[in-house]
């Protein structure tokens, strides 16, 4: 237990910064925008801003350096590699929940806000509203969560594969990903999917989005088993 809480303290300490700047721009921008609207009424224009889409980034992006960045100090400390991966997948989840309430409770107070101040001309986006346009607080924290957590496992695998096969190797799989979208247009694979996402219930994507969270968390962890100390 000493082990987690000192691994978490290392992991706040290392992502504070970077969290407190996020988050302080990313309610300027919020607050700006109502101020803007609230003081100067702009006819036949309207704004929209999505709360989510910039931290789904941010989260994406942190976990893209995590292994350079801890990895090597938590091994001199003596933490073997099972452990670490352990910890991470703990830090994971309690910093996408995180992230989650904070990403709720500023949509419902941007929502309580425009109700009072009679703003319009607004919008909020939220990937959310393409299966329900009112969710409610617990609905959008799930959705959230699950998201964040395969955006921050996805993240970590495009670190262990830069980590693992170093810069050329991780090009070469941004190539082979690039290639999917491409074949999907050539066989037209695209229309089935787009069928199946378009009658899919939020449920069965977030239980989907979480089964494949561990899938890719189990391959992350059979290969942080063998990494060396060093980056390739």
């Amino acid at each position: 237990m000493n082990t987690v809480k000192g691994s978490f303290y290392v992991l706040f300490q290392s992502y504070k910064k970077r969290n407190i700047i996020f988050w302080c721009n990313l309610f300027f921008i919020i607050g700006f925008t109502f101020f803007i609207n609230a003081f100067f009424k702009l006819d036949n224009y309207y704004f929209a801003f999505s709360i989510s889409f910039p931290v789904y980034f941010f989260y994406c992006i942190m976990a893209t350096k995590l292994l350079n960045i801890t990895l090597p100090y938590f091994l001199k400390l003596g933490l073997s590699r099972m452990q670490y991966t352990f910890n991470i997948g703990i830090f994971f989840i309690l910093w996408s929940l995180t992230g989650a309430f904070i990403i709720t409770c500023t949509h419902k107070i941007a929502a309580y806000f425009s109700n009072l101040l009679n703003v319009k001309d607004i919008y909020t986006l939220h990937p959310i509203f393409l299966f329900d346009h009112s969710p409610s607080f617990l609905q959008m924290m799930a959705f959230d969560t699950a998201l964040l957590l395969f955006l921050l496992i996805s993240g970590l695998l495009l670190n262990v594969v830069f980590y693992r096969l170093g810069t050329i190797g991780g090009y070469i799989f941004i190539g082979l990903l690039g290639l999917i979208p491409i074949v999907t247009i050539i066989f037209k694979w695209y229309s089935p999917l787009f069928d199946l996402l378009s009658n899919i219930s939020s449920i069965a994507l977030l239980s989907g989005l979480l089964v494949f969270s561990a899938l890719l968390y189990s391959i992350i962890t059979m290969a942080i088993r063998n990494a060396s100390v060093n980056a390739a």
